[in-house]
């Protein structure tokens, strides 16, 4: 994954928790099946995957997670409550899966669990509901994803290595820094204000 500097945000405003949708880098076990890496790897609990019903990895919706193997790099998207028939269809075990049986994951592939990466998104009604969970667990970003969210936080206080500052400080900072160095961000807590 490369080195990243560390920034940690001790109070944040909501606003970091879409920094999520735009996709993050989480360090995980890859290789394994969905379901295991849903779990074991991510650290989500049965009642936090139950209000999950869109399962998306690399844009092909899975209705098996346990035969699922997740190979490194891999996109993954969790979403819940998506409006439409397009929504309907996309959701994990839908009644009408039969519309996208083209693009369903097949589920191809061994196990072979060893340390890597995936591209982590959540959307819709997934995104309140498990922000707090990634952003405390630590996601890598890239500088222009922080700036971006940066703008809508200035009062919110950080720590960059080991120094303290707030989150305005950061925008001259990250705005010379080249747009792909990368972040490795955390967040103490995440506020509802």
């Amino acid at each position: 994954m490369g080195s990243a500097a560390l920034l940690r945000i001790l109070e944040a405003n909501p606003a970091w928790g879409l920094i999520l949708q735009s996709g993050v880098t989480v360090a995980c076990t890859v290789g394994v099946t969905l379901t295991t890496l849903l779990r074991e790897g991510l650290g989500l609990s049965e009642e936090q995957l139950r209000p999950v019903d869109a399962l998306l990895l690399d844009g092909m919706p899975v209705d098996e997670p346990k035969s699922v193997v997740v190979p490194d790099g891999a996109r993954l998207a969790l979403a819940a409550g998506l409006p439409g028939i397009a929504g309907l269809a996309m959701k994990s075990g839908s009644a009408v899966k039969a519309l996208r049986s083209g693009i369903t994951h097949t589920g191809l592939g061994e196990p072979d669990p060893r340390p890597g990466t995936i591209v982590l998104s959540l959307y819709s009604l997934v995104l309140p509901l498990l922000a707090s969970h990634f952003l405390q667990r630590g996601i890598v970003v890239e500088a222009v994803q922080l700036l971006r969210y940066a703008r809508f936080a200035p009062d919110d206080q950080c720590v960059l290595g080991k120094k303290a500052l707030r989150v305005k400080d950061l925008l001259p900072l990250l705005a010379k820094t080249p747009s792909n160095a990368r972040f490795l961000l955390t967040i103490n807590a995440l506020c509802h204000k």
